[in-house]
């Protein structure tokens, strides 16, 4: 099941990211000149012709960081180069031969591993005879590329693909994961999270908001079954967010909720809970997007016989869209409670997943009608006759009938709660339609 591991390192602004997103063929890792941008290692499945093998973006090497968090950095590539099959190993033609890219090089020559030399943004003969100066790090295979302008790559990656271990059982049709999108204002403990589930520091953590830039994409198995989890970078308020870089680093975020089959809202027990807060709860409910509240540092709190309830009624007072979602408090920290995140994401994912036979339905809008007809709106009452469902994940219904426009939003909850019990969609969104006269009209999801 195993893929061959190919780890592209080098010192910052190389063109690590480049050449990941140029390999992965979408833009996966955030592409920025201000050095050490990457900081996680970053993965991504690759299919080269009938090839397949993973690569992992690094975070640079630097002598001279600013980077308080360069020790980390340091630790993640050093993972990296542990678990690679091969190493792609960039410098910058236009920089020449700088001290980080000798010591990395003298660190590369102590491998048993095949290590190529990949010379970065050759796009004129000029370069090509510059590029000629790094044979002297010693390394055998060196190769003149340009990300940029996608020269070079080919035969790199097809002279690499000839030196590596042929993948062991790859399956045809491998399943499909399910994606979780761990989102939340900065420093609420993301990170920490995914480290705890994972067993390993596979994220930095910090203290410094903002600590993750890319949306990072980790692939594990619990229960047998896959997921993919997306650890987003932290959301500030849009005031806060002035560099260009962070506005870009929101908005993959906000897409990963988005294309996501779920998302965790991680919220700070320690902390109160803040405007951003409602501002990505509420854009989850309006994405239909399954859910899961997360309390993180619960056991930093002091407790009493009422602490659990106050926290419970204050989260959904503060989220009324997102009543139907369970809330789980964990300590991401000594990991209470964190398996329990997955197995509630999975029992959604089931809900959300499950398509009511037609019968079924129309048996409950009578028995609903019954014990409660929607009330008059003037002298008009609207008539709800025919329910179906025509969508799944999330749950999507539609109602026939007269007057719908009418039905007041108290009844529409009615409904909608009732499905939710009937037939054991807790914690999945639910979204409404109605048809009347010829017309669709959408109500809220709930």
């Amino acid at each position: 099941m195993k893929k061959p591991v190919i780890a592209i390192v080098g010192r910052p602004n190389v063109g690590k990211s480049s050449l990941f997103n140029l390999l992965a063929r979408r833009k996966i890792a955030v592409v920025h000149d201000m050095p050490g941008v990457t900081r996680d290692r970053i993965y991504a499945d690759v299919t080269w012709g009938d090839n397949q093998f993973t690569i992992v973006d690094t975070g640079g090497l630097d002598l001279t960081p600013i980077d308080e968090l360069i020790d980390s950095v340091q630790i993640q590539v050093e993972v990296a180069l542990a678990e690679a099959d091969a190493i792609f190993f960039l410098v910058d033609v236009r920089d020449g031969i700088m001290p980080q890219d000798e010591i990395m090089a003298a660190k590369l020559r102590q491998t048993n591993k095949p290590v190529f030399l990949i010379v970065n943004k050759v796009d004129s003969q000029r370069w090509v005879d510059v590029a000629a100066d790094f044979y002297e790090f010693g390394l055998n295979s060196l190769y003149s590329i340009s990300c940029t302008q996608n020269l070079g790559v080919d035969i790199l990656v097809e002279d690499m693909l000839a030196v590596l271990p042929d993948p062991i059982d790859l399956p045809d049709r491998p399943p499909t994961p399910l994606k979780i999108a761990i989102s939340g204002r900065p420093n609420a403990g993301k990170s920490l999270l995914i480290n705890t589930i994972l067993g390993e520091d596979r994220m930095i953590v910090s203290d410094i908001p903002g600590t993750t830039r890319d949306a990072i994409n980790i692939h594990f198995a619990y229960q047998h079954i896959p997921f993919e989890l997306i650890d987003t970078a932290g959301m500030r308020r849009k005031s806060a967010v002035t560099e260009k870089l962070e506005k870009s680093s929101v908005q993959r975020a906000i897409r990963s909720i988005r294309q996501s089959d779920i998302a965790w809202l991680v919220l700070d027990a320690t902390r109160k809970i803040s405007r951003q807060d409602k501002i990505i709860g509420d854009f989850i409910a309006k994405q239909g997007t399954s859910c899961v509240i997360a309390v993180n540092k619960w056991d930093l709190i002091e407790k009493d016989n009422t602490t659990f309830n106050q926290f419970v009624d204050n989260v959904y007072r503060t989220f009324p869209q997102l009543t139907y979602v369970p809330l789980v408090f964990i300590s991401a920290k000594t990991g209470q409670r964190v398996n329990k995140m997955l197995d509630a994401s999975l029992e959604i994912h089931r809900a959300a997943s499950t398509r009511v036979p037609t019968p079924d339905l129309n048996d409950l809008l009578t028995d609903l009608k019954n014990r409660r007809q929607p009330p008059h709106v003037g002298r008009f009452r609207p008539k709800l006759r025919y329910i179906t469902q025509v969508e799944i994940q999330p749950p999507t219904f539609l109602i026939f009938g007269t007057n719908t426009d009418k039905l007041q939003t108290h009844y529409e909850s009615y409904i909608i709660n009732n499905i939710r019990q009937a037939f054991g969609f807790e914690g999945a969104p639910i979204r409404v339609f109605y048809r009347a006269n010829a017309k669709f009209r959408k109500g809220e999801v709930k």
